[in-house]
């Protein structure tokens, strides 16, 4: 399935019914995941727990929760890839190319911002038997307990 069709088929806000399986690392104010519908592998995501549309609607304290989430990842990541982009946009969905308001953070392993171009209207939506099984295997590369 391709993440446009799933986003017209929702109308849920995808990041406020994760369940505790789909969470990789947690905290007061934010959680991190695997992106389900991924501009590459290991692309993940950090949101504030609230339903959050704007930076400026944030609390001090939900903001440095996810600042927390994104270094966390960050460093996991920076195990396996040189380079990490973190992207955030903000306004209108149309005009920025955002697909869902709920705010939220990618942390993207190895990919240029430019390569980003059109590239999410084609971008797959893993089952949820699949997301599972691709976040158990993250955990495993990343956070087991012999790294």
């Amino acid at each position: 399935m391709f993440y446009k069709d799933w986003l017209s088929k929702n109308r849920v806000c995808p990041f406020c019914v994760l369940n505790r399986e789909e969470i990789i690392k947690k905290n007061r104010f934010a959680v991190l995941t695997l992106a389900r519908a991924p501009y590459c592998r290991d692309h993940l995501i950090v949101t504030p727990i609230r339903h959050r549309k704007t930076l400026n609607s944030m609390s001090a304290l939900e903001k440095k929760g996810v600042e927390d989430l994104i270094y966390w990842g960050m460093r996991k990541l920076h195990k396996k890839y040189k380079n990490v982009t973190v992207l955030y946009r903000e306004g209108n969905l149309k005009e920025v190319g955002k697909s869902v308001e709920h705010l939220h953070y990618h942390l993207i392993p190895e990919m240029q911002i430019g390569a980003l171009n059109g590239c999410w209207k084609k971008r797959g939506f893993f089952s949820e038997r699949v997301y599972l099984g691709k976040i158990l295997k993250f955990k495993e590369r990343f956070i087991s307990n012999r790294k």
